[in-house]
């Protein structure tokens, strides 16, 4: 597949993209895939017009499915208690 390597992008450009990245639940790799995307869509590329978001992750799809089929979950709490180092005395 094809890549692009994009240097001395400034500081303040790169922290806006992490963010924007973080806002749509995507890494910054992915952001920067639909911003080019994006951008040659605009131009009337034809080929990148099907350009997507990336797939939701295992457990969102496995929860889909579940609800899908009346499945219910309990809820729970995570236990955020520190656990104590392994000693080997």
């Amino acid at each position: 597949m094809p890549a692009f390597l994009i240097r001395n992008i400034p500081k303040k450009t790169h922290e806006q993209i992490k963010k924007r990245a973080k806002r749509h639940g995507n890494s910054t790799e992915a952001e920067l895939r639909l911003i080019v995307a994006e951008a040659a869509r605009s131009e009337g590329t034809p080929e990148v017009a099907t350009a997507q978001k990336p797939a939701v992750g295992l457990g969102t799809m496995l929860q889909e499915i579940a609800r899908k089929h009346g499945v219910s979950f309990p809820d729970f709490v995570r236990d955020k208690t520190p656990i104590e180092p392994m000693t080997f005395d």
